[in-house]
């Protein structure tokens, strides 16, 4: 039987936060022992900063050119061939649990759109369950923190029906009315990462006699940083790894990187900001909740994975772990995400264990773009011509790593134009141009992995930067679109 593909998603984490990443507080035992017997990316970058952006291209395995979903608040087209749908078109069954984020939340019903909350309001999705951009089952979970909307998805509908009183308290987190932060007043067993491992649970046993691919995609460890209490509480008062940042960087990066030490410039587009009315008690809660959050995501991984090895399905599997793009946590003096390609945003964990991986910890350049087609790959089934990335399977299996793959980052904003930029990641640098701004940054990764000192107006880089820029526009002429659908040949 082919091999059957569980991907494990999350929401707006960093790479840094994992045991096996180096992160000496963290307690994620499942997700160490996945990637100590499997491929173990340090390099891997998302295409994008934000949420959407980011998904789209891990599950097309295309630049935002091409796909188009440029920024949260866009929809993904449906002419687009995913991961799952190429699957689905070579015989596995196709699900997704949790979170999908390929269209808006936040769009009008009349858009129609599968995942816009007014849509679900008005009773038209009761019976809906897929399909959906290759999916052919789909459950729903969507919403951030305690606020899992009562009246949105599957896992709100099915905390409405089983926890009245949870989802009248949720109601009110997602319409703003009650804050919160730290502690989680939705109980364990009714959490949605308890119910995303649950319900994958009980796919697997379904399905365990017919090909398939799970994508098991978990809301948290996204703000509004809270975790049930027994997680919080295995955190409470631990020495967490200091943030990354330097006095004075910020006045010699574009400008947005100095005006967010003092402004809230981004509120259509991650909110990232330096918080100046945080006390030292709200960062140790912010982190608190945070590596909480990732613990139960470890445990929930845990199970899934327990129950895979029960069905006797272990050994036939390609399993990959993830994430769309990272935190600032502190980074620079900013929280949450936005306009700014750091390695804090950019720079995920990437993890591929497969019954054919060497155990590996890799330095290979790779973006999210890629994922795709190493997936298909090693699972044996052809990459569409539509795909941009190039699969990394030799990389899994033991070969030697191409020095010279860079990896591409664009990202738009709706907040202002000023702040669209161009990336390219590469083994030992980083450049971003800013076209608006005409301005840039160059980083000497080696020197200087915390991105502190832009280099980019520094005379004696100015030979670097041309050749990296001159690199910059290769890439991104070859992520513009080739698979044209013009309705008419003239």
């Amino acid at each position: 039987m082919p091999k059957n593909l569980i991907i494990f998603y999350t929401d707006q984490q960093r790479k840094d936060s994992l045991g096996c990443y180096g992160n000496p507080v963290a307690k994620t035992p499942n997700i160490d022992a996945l990637a100590r017997r499997g491929a173990m990316f340090q390099n891997h970058y998302a295409a994008n900063p934000v949420c959407m952006p980011s998904r789209a291209s891990f599950l097309t395995g295309q630049h935002l050119q091409s796909h188009r979903l440029i920024d949260n608040g866009f929809a993904l087209s449906k002419n687009k061939a995913t991961l799952p749908g190429v699957l689905a078109q070579k015989g596995y069954h196709t699900c997704s649990i949790g979170k999908i984020h390929l269209s808006p939340w936040g769009a009008p019903a009349e858009t129609e759109y599968e995942e816009s909350r007014a849509y679900w309001r008005t009773g038209k999705m009761d019976y809906w369950n897929g399909p959906y951009y290759g999916f052919k089952e789909v459950q729903l979970a969507s919403g951030h923190g305690d606020a899992c909307y009562a009246n949105f998805g599957h896992y709100g509908r099915w905390v409405n029906e089983n926890f009245k009183e949870l989802a009248q308290r949720a109601s009110e987190y997602g319409k703003g009315k009650t804050k919160q932060f730290g502690r989680s007043a939705i109980p364990l067993e009714a959490h949605h990462s308890t119910w995303i491992a649950n319900q994958s649970i009980e796919y697997i046993k379904k399905n365990k006699d017919k090909p398939f691919c799970l994508y098991v995609s978990f809301p948290d460890p996204h703000h509004p940083f809270v975790t049930p209490e027994k997680y919080y509480n295995m955190f409470e008062g631990a020495d967490f790894p200091a943030p990354h940042f330097k006095e004075g960087e910020n006045d010699r990066k574009p400008f947005h990187y100095k005006r967010a030490m003092t402004e809230k410039q981004h509120p259509k587009d991650g909110g990232a900001h330096r918080p100046l009315e945080f006390t030292e008690k709200d960062w140790q809660v912010v982190r608190t909740a945070t590596y909480g959050a990732i613990s139960l995501i470890d445990h929930s991984v845990g199970r899934v994975l327990d129950c895979l090895r029960d069905q006797g399905l272990e050994d036939n599997t390609t399993i990959a772990f993830t994430s769309d793009h990272g935190d600032l946590m502190g980074d620079h003096y900013f929280l949450y995400k936005g306009p700014y390609p750091t390695r804090s945003l950019l720079n995920i964990p990437f993890i591929i264990a497969d019954p054919d991986c060497a155990p590996r910890e890799t330095g290979a350049v790779m973006s999210n773009v890629d994922a795709m087609p190493t997936l298909l790959d090693l699972l044996g089934v052809p990459i569409p011509p539509s795909v941009q990335g190039r699969s990394f399977k030799d990389v899994t299996e033991g070969k030697p790593e191409d020095k010279d793959h860079v990896a591409l980052c664009s990202g738009w904003s709706k907040d202002s134009h000023l702040f669209y930029h161009h990336s390219i990641y590469g083994s030992r640098y980083r450049i971003t141009y800013f076209p608006n701004q005409d301005d840039g940054e160059l980083y000497d990764l080696e020197q200087d992995p915390y991105e502190f000192d832009n280099l980019y107006h520094d005379p004696k880089y100015r030979g670097l930067r041309d050749e990296l820029m001159l690199r910059l526009l290769k890439e991104l002429g070859r992520a513009e679109p080739h698979d044209l659908q013009a309705p008419a040949w003239w």
